[in-house]
């Protein structure tokens, strides 16, 4: 099926706010575009989709609620189940949200506040909602393609976020632009409303992450108390280059064990990284090696699987595609067939400043697959969204 070409629809705006629907059909999901200090934009944020949070509240309450009976449940380590089952999910993240409160910019924690304000509902469901990712992480596929692997010989980057495509986050998908002021870039967090990390982006200097959970790390590395991975990653959108780029991953206060994929096209490079409270390592196309992961000149890459994989799926079609890989076949070619992105599948073409993204099913859509991957991809012009005029007022 070919990607939605279709520029987004203007649907509400507000002081330092506008709304766009994007996507065709039942495949559709939100472009907020932010303005202002971080309250401002969170305020805005709260204001643009207020209609929404009811019932995102409403679904989000079931889904924790029965999450131990969920397939979901049974993918979780069973330490975090049976801290689900003594404690349950809301008392865990308000305890996650508690823990890294102190370690966080404030200007995150401004922006959840602003949002919670202008939708007049509580702060505490938006802090739960942005702790979640940081108690469950994702199984995920990252690819950074670039040089002889691809036809410009520029960074063409896959983003498969494998979770659990039940999740509600589904129904209230979002690409969030924040456009910066006094020099500081603007960043395109692919998420959900109210999602104020960042785990799927890129910003207008084409610095670009995504995520994907590290299971087999060695014990005693993950810590609480630190920043949230997802705050560390939207601060490397921000950098103006890889150097600095790893530089704030490096320096942080980190938490939980996560695997990285960083892209920057000023040097045209692209690094995986894991992390966590006491790690911290880089690779790059060649130093990823271990057996059943063959080295494929210019792609750092690691599949949905644990690490390390055992799969060849994703290594032969990028074999299969290599020297014409793109943004493009990624979305449409590889990621439905290496079945990677079951919640969100986001691509990027570093160079043009292009974007393919496609989302799970939403919950009252009834006809075709469940997976993101087997969805229809919208074909995102993010120097178009980069170039967004702020509303006449309000800034």
């Amino acid at each position: 099926m070919p990607p939605t070409t279709s520029t987004p629809r203007l649907v509400a705006t507000v002081p330092n706010g506008k709304k766009f629907i994007a996507g065709a059909d039942d495949d559709t999901f939100y472009v907020v575009h932010l303005w202002g200090t971080p309250y401002e934009m969170g305020f805005a944020q709260g204001l643009l989709m207020k209609e929404h949070f009811g019932q995102f509240q409403a679904m989000f309450q079931d889904y924790i609620d029965s999450i131990i009976n969920s397939k979901l449940g049974k993918k979780l380590p069973a330490w975090l189940i049976a801290l689900i089952e003594e404690f349950g999910v809301p008392l865990l993240l308000d305890w996650s949200y508690d823990d890294t409160a102190p370690f966080s910019p404030a200007s995150y924690r401004d922006e959840m506040q602003g949002v919670a304000d202008g939708a007049n509902i509580s702060v505490h469901f938006v802090r739960r909602l942005n702790m979640f990712p940081e108690l469950t992480k994702a199984a995920c596929t990252i690819v950074g393609a670039n040089g002889p692997a691809t036809p410009t010989s520029t960074i063409q980057h896959l983003r498969g976020l494998d979770f659990d495509p039940s999740v509600p986050f589904k129904d209230f998908a979002q690409v969030t632009v924040y456009h910066g002021v006094n020099g500081n870039p603007t960043v395109a967090n692919f998420g959900w409303t109210a999602m104020i990390g960042a785990l799927t982006g890129i910003s207008d200097r084409a610095i670009g992450i995504g995520e994907k959970v590290w299971i087999n790390h060695a014990k005693g590395i993950e810590g609480v108390h630190g920043q949230p991975w997802m705050s560390i990653l939207r601060d490397v959108l921000m950098t103006r280059d890889m150097d600095e780029a790893l530089a704030t991953i490096q320096r942080a206060n980190k938490t939980c064990a996560i695997h990285v994929g960083v892209g920057d096209s000023t040097t045209n490079t692209f690094r995986g990284v894991t992390m966590a409270k006491d790690a911290f390592t880089v690779y790059n196309d060649t130093s990823i090696n271990y057996t059943q992961h063959p080295i494929l000149k210019g792609i750092v890459y690691w599949d949905r699987h644990e690490q390390p994989s055992h799969d060849y799926c994703l290594s032969d079609l990028l074999k299969q595609y290599y020297g014409n890989i793109t943004a493009s076949t990624l979305a449409l070619d590889v990621s439905p067939i290496s079945r990677t992105g079951d919640l969100h599948s986001v691509t990027f073409d570093y160079e043009k400043l292009v974007a393919f993204v496609a989302n799970a099913r939403k919950t009252n859509v009834t006809v075709g697959d469940l997976p993101a991957y087997n969805r229809r991809f919208t074909r995102l012009d993010l120097k178009a969204l980069f170039a967004e005029k702020p509303p006449s007022s309000g800034l």
